[in-house]
């Protein structure tokens, strides 16, 4: 099981552009819980929900010093998407 992230401009495209393994969700768990006090947004490891940019940031700013290499590649993979004014789907099973 897995939370996979694409951008809404590529629909999945069977190629998530990023996953998140469960054994990893405890790295963004408090991020993710930050985002859905602050916008109501809530990131379902179960279903599907859509991040904008003004969201991203938050995560990017509620990731406590990123030291695991997920975590790291996660934010260069937000920060990408805020450049480009991308819309994130996230997808979990």
């Amino acid at each position: 099981m897995a939370l996979d992230f694409y951008y809404l401009s590529n629909d999945g495209e069977n190629n998530p552009s990023f996953r998140i393994k469960n054994s990893e969700l405890e790295y963004f768990e408090n991020a993710f819980n930050a985002l859905q006090e602050k916008t109501g947004v809530f990131v379902d490891p179960y279903g599907k929900s859509k991040i904008y940019p003004d969201h991203l940031k938050i995560i990017i700013n509620n990731l406590k010093a990123p030291k695991e290499e997920v975590v790291v590649d996660f934010v260069k993979f937000l920060t990408v998407a805020i450049q480009s004014d991308n819309v994130i789907v996230a997808d979990g099973d």
